[in-house]
């Protein structure tokens, strides 16, 4: 009987292809919106955790407040001091930051500037594309190294030669260019900035406070006791309350957030669904409207009610399946460009394939039930009459 339900419904769905096709098109559009929003949500989920876990869970951000003056302010020597009487922390990074005009090849711009030392390429895992990062040896001297980011801004972007050795003016103070950056995932600021020794940003910026400690954690270490030992060295050494984030506890928003929004996503596209579903159960309605003769005629040679209803629930469920197939694979193509354009690594997530059958079936069910209920309902006597 499944095979003659099968059959017959391929034959009904053929014989009207105008109104097929209309469903068709509903379903998979609809099924593939779910199926590629969703699917980006995920992907879009792994990368940010990638980019996150890349960094490490043994990473802190210490900052101090931004109401603090270069008086009252966290020096570079309180941050050594803090690692030389830490019993938590492996190494760490000051930073100074500041944002500023640049001068080069005839053009202006503006950047962040970051004052560091030569762990810093080594905390953030940058890597170099041309020329050096800045050593123990560059105290005080008017060097920088350039992000990747910034090589695509105005002056930089025309220049056609090696840009080692050339001059570029920061705050209209001159800089010899040592190196360029590769473009990091990992470390976002980087990719905009100029890099300078700490040195020369605490002279030539004026600034004796630092901005930031990147710090990294002994192996083993639990993020809350190294928290509360630098908490309490600062509070005791300069009486400042900073602040602590935890790379790992960045990873766990983050991949709190990307649920939340891969969630917020699928709701928000499953609005679709409903479009495409209603779209059937239209299709379905006006078969059942054009099909009451046959209908009566079945119901008289000695079908039941419950024949009826299958062989139009089974039209339903074979229109949301084709729709289903097609919608996966429309769904699929859109993540694989979106994937393409931002450079992110694509995978069909186990949960787009389940959509695809799973969803498609369930609303060729849900919205094929009430017409096939009300052609199994048709009185045969009336049903005869209707041509």
């Amino acid at each position: 009987m499944l095979l003659t339900y099968v059959r017959e419904a391929v034959r009904s769905l053929y014989t009207a292809k105008q109104r097929t096709l209309l469903a068709l098109l509903g379903i998979s559009v609809a099924i593939g919106s779910v199926i590629a929003l969703v699917s980006i949500g995920i992907i879009w989920g792994e990368e940010s955790m990638k980019r996150f876990s890349e960094l490490g869970p043994d990473i802190l951000q210490i900052e101090a407040p931004w109401s603090r003056g270069d008086e009252d302010g966290i020096t570079v020597q309180d941050a050594f001091l803090l690692l030389d009487s830490s019993q938590t922390l492996a190494d760490l990074v000051p930073l100074i930051t500041d944002g500023g005009g640049y001068f080069f090849a005839g053009e202006n711009g503006g950047a962040m500037i970051i004052g560091t030392t030569v762990k810093y390429k080594e905390m953030n895992r940058l890597q170099l594309k041309s020329g050096r990062f800045i050593s123990i040896l560059d105290r005080n001297k008017p060097y920088v190294v350039i992000g990747a980011i910034l090589l695509n801004k105005p002056g930089f972007k025309e220049n056609t030669g090696s840009l080692i050795g050339s001059t570029v003016k920061l705050q209209n103070k001159p800089y010899t260019i040592i190196g360029t950056l590769e473009e990091s995932a990992r470390d976002w600021y980087a990719n905009f900035s100029f890099i300078i020794p700490i040195s020369t940003a605490i002279r030539f910026f004026g600034k004796k406070s630092i901005s930031q400690i990147t710090a990294r954690m002994k192996p083993g270490v639990d993020f809350r006791v190294a928290t509360k030992e630098i908490q309490r060295y600062f509070k005791q050494r300069n009486n400042i309350e900073v602040t602590v984030k935890a790379n790992v506890q960045t990873i766990k928003a983050a991949k709190e957030q990307a649920a939340m929004k891969t969630v917020l996503l699928g709701i928000i596209s499953s609005i679709s669904l409903l479009v495409g579903g209603v779209g059937i159960m239209n299709v379905m309605l006006t078969s059942v409207m054009d099909r009451r003769r046959e209908i009566g005629i079945l119901r008289a040679i000695g079908a039941r009610q419950r024949d009826i209803r299958r062989q139009f629930l089974t039209e339903a469920v074979i229109l949301s399946l084709i729709g289903g197939i097609l919608g996966a694979g429309l769904g699929i193509l859109s993540c694989y460009i979106v994937c393409s354009i931002n450079e992110w690594t694509f995978f069909i997530p186990e949960m787009g394939i389940w959509l695809g059958v799973g969803v498609s079936s369930l609303v060729g069910i849900f919205f094929g039930f009430y017409p096939a209920h009300k052609a199994a309902k048709l009185d045969p006597i009336t049903a005869l009459r209707s041509e």
